[in-house]
């Protein structure tokens, strides 16, 4: 009986640990981004959070863990993490951003307003689209559901596919 529970709970922490390195692989920094699309253009999602936010770990855990949207993901994107409130200098499209405070142990990233903003609020979590060419696609503000970003992400695929072929 021993042996049964170890093996299960040994072939349960082996997934969890395919599921958290293929999550892990997914992102680039924007310091590597630059280099990456030198060598491959490709479209680019930067995810935009902080880390209180409850829905942007529910994002972190259940959306971009799943197979299908991960896979895709790896294979056709460059994804990009961007913490709303990151103190460190971050350059961007030959420009640099800089952390605002705003208050004592608070601030906004200029780089995630400049991105995220919508209709004058920036809202957390913010997925923004770019095209390989880093021209900007799409702005969805909210927590997106796997199914969601999967349909988001084929018609951006399509999209790219047609701006390359001109």
């Amino acid at each position: 009986m021993k042996k049964r529970i170890t093996i299960a709970l040994m072939g349960l922490f082996g997934l969890l640990g395919v599921e958290i390195q293929a999550q892990t692989n997914l992102w680039t920094s924007f310091e590597d981004l630059t280099d990456s699309l030198r060598k491959e253009r490709r479209p680019v999602l930067v995810f935009i959070h902080t880390d209180w936010c409850t829905y942007c770990k529910m994002m972190e855990l259940r959306t971009f863990s799943d197979a299908t949207v991960a896979s895709k993901l790896q294979e056709k994107f460059y994804c990009v993490r961007l913490n709303a409130e990151e103190t460190q200098s971050i350059t961007f499209l030959q420009r640099t951003y800089k952390f605002k405070p705003t208050g004592v142990k608070t601030g906004v990233h200029e780089l995630a307003q400049v991105l995220g903003t919508e209709k004058g609020k920036l809202s957390y979590p913010t997925t923004v689209f770019f095209d390989q060419n880093l021209q900007l696609q799409a702005r969805m503000v909210g927590a997106l559901e796997a199914k969601r970003l999967d349909k988001a992400l084929d018609l951006l695929t399509e999209n790219a596919m047609e701006i390359g072929n001109k």
